[in-house]
Parts: structure tokens; C-alpha cells; sequence
């Protein structure tokens, strides 16, 4: 398997010789010949895309022919593996992802999501038997997650900073409830004292989402990579408020190709039972041969 981390030269004359290639002739093709470059170059598009193909310990394959080609096929951690598969023949796409015990193979987690232009609106977990709505907002950010499970009821509401330098919108926090009241808020920061923000060029989800890390079905929740972390529970009485700090390692074309995260259970400063873990990522335009 032929890995590499793309440098920016090089791609762009890649492109350039693709953007050539399919400018000639344009003058004699048929309505039908346009339709078939069309489909041709799309497909070539999707072949020559840099996808991540491994992060830390985990390794991710994609469907290699056929409609979906280029979409998640499986994910596989230390003790997991986790296989998806798609179907639109009803009109609409549904995305199943099934999580199976690496030594046992025995099914541990059966989640469905339908997708609508481009955006997932519901899922459905077959497993704990909870449903999730998801609202998003009027420039598409996820607003709210709204969780069922027969008379139970919760709810994740999403709230956002408007940066007016960049004219993006962030993540700021999630607060999470129940008809009884808030129980948790998690707030997002994205530079740590002097430390300058870092463009998030391959957006995955954060594990603190709750949400599958990896299917891009979410919308983008920032354009710069997250570096802290606090979670605080509700309603506050000086409880411990757990606290994750992040360091990225960046390549010359502005991937993250390395990520230090630093856990400390009992809050900003303490360093009891502090922990510390690294993963690299890895990514890969030959993901066809994976």
C-alpha cells in the first residue's frame, strides 16, 4: 500500500494535467459524449481523492466500485471492527453501520441513518433502541439532536460563535438535558494560550459529539482544529469538571498528520490520574488498494 502525505506542488500539477486532459476536444463531443466525460471525470475526481486510512490504531477502507465508490466501508479498532453499507433504492439514502466484536464476531451495535442532501436527519439505534432527530440550522450547522426511546426523552442543543475574521461559524458548546432539566454542558476552545488556531483541513467528528467519528453526514462543526475541551456537569455544585487538551502535528499542506491528547479527570490543573495518548494519522490517495 502506497502511503503519502501529498505536498502542494505536486498537486497542483496533478490537477493541472487533469483540468488539460479534460478541456480538449470539448468543441466535437455529443450531448451523450459530454454526459459519458462527465461520469468519467467524476469518477476520477472520486479515484484521486486523499482519504485518511489510518488514525492511531484504527484503520478505515472505502468501497472501491460501483455507485458508492469512495464512501466508508469499514473501520477497524484494537478490539472492534465496525462495517457500513448503503442503500438508496427507496428514494433516499440509508447508511447502516454494524459493530462487531473483533475475537467473537458477534454483533455488539446496529445503527441506521437516513441522509438527506448530504445531511443525516434521523438514526436509528437497533441495539439500545433510542432514535435521534437531528435540526440543523439556516446555513445547515447542526442546531439540535433530539433522542427518543419510548417514553424517554433527551435532548442536545448545539450553539455556535460566529468568527467575523473568517466568516465561519464554531462550535462553542453542547448542552445536553432531559425533561427534567440541563445535566451537562461541553464547551469547544480552539487555541491554547499562545498557541495559534490550526485550520481543520479533514474534518472528522470529535469523539465528544457522541456521534460516528467518521461518517461526514454531520455538517462541518468548525474550520480550525478543536485543542481544548471542558465537560461540566449540571446543575454545577463543585463537582470535578473533566477537562482534554489537544496538540496537533501539521504538514506542509496543512494536514494534521499527529494529535497529543492530554486527559485530566478531575479538571483544568490537576494533574491527578492525568493521562496522555498519541495517534498519528495517515493518509492515502491509493485507499483503492487498501
Amino acid at each position: 500500500m502506497k502511503k503519502l502525505h501529498i505536498h502542494g506542488n505536486l498537486l497542483k500539477v496533478f490537477l493541472l494535467g487533469t483540468l488539460l486532459t479534460g478541456c480538449q476536444n470539448d468543441d466535437i463531443l455529443s450531448p451523450q459524449g459530454t454526459a459519458d466525460v462527465t461520469v468519467q471525470d467524476e469518477s476520477a475526481k472520486i479515484n484521486a481523492e486523499l482519504k485518511l486510512v489510518k488514525e492511531g490504531l484504527t484503520t478505515l477502507q472505502y468501497i472501491k466500485q460501483g455507485r458508492f465508490t469512495g464512501k466508508l466501508s469499514k473501520v477497524s479498532e484494537t478490539a472492534y471492527y465496525t462495517q457500513y453499507s448503503y442503500d438508496d433504492s427507496t428514494g433516499d439514502l440509508w447508511v447502516t453501520s454494524k459493530r462487531y466484536n473483533k475475537s467473537t464476531n458477534a454483533l455488539v451495535e446496529e445503527i441506521k441513518y437516513k441522509i438527506l442532501n448530504g445531511r443525516c436527519i434521523t438514526s436509528i439505534n437497533l441495539t439500545t433502541n433510542w432514535t435521534s432527530q437531528f435540526v440543523y440550522n439556516e446555513v445547515g450547522r447542526l442546531n439540535e439532536i433530539n433522542l427518543s426511546s419510548g417514553s424517554l426523552t433527551q435532548k442536545q442543543v448545539f450553539t455556535y460563535d460566529y468568527n467575523s475574521a473568517t466568516g465561519k461559524e464554531r462550535l462553542k458548546q453542547i448542552v445536553k438535558s432531559t425533561p427534567a432539566g440541563a445535566y451537562q454542558q461541553i464547551n469547544f476552545f480552539y487555541t491554547i494560550g499562545a498557541l495559534p488556531e490550526k485550520a481543520d483541513k479533514y474534518p472528522l467528528n470529535s469523539e465528544h459529539l457522541g456521534l460516528d467519528r467518521y461518517l461526514p453526514y454531520f455538517t462541518k462543526f468548525s474550520d480550525v482544529l478543536i485543542q481544548q475541551v471542558q465537560i461540566t456537569p449540571l446543575p454545577y455544585t463543585n463537582q470535578a469538571k473533566p477537562y482534554y487538551r489537544y496538540y496537533y502535528s501539521i504538514n506542509t499542506d496543512g494536514y494534521a498528520t499527529g494529535r497529543n491528547k492530554e486527559y485530566f479527570p478531575l479538571g483544568y490543573g490537576n494533574e491527578a490520574g492525568k493521562l496522555g495518548f498519541y495517534g498519528a494519522f495517515d493518509y492515502s490517495t491509493n485507499w483503492q488498494g487498501i
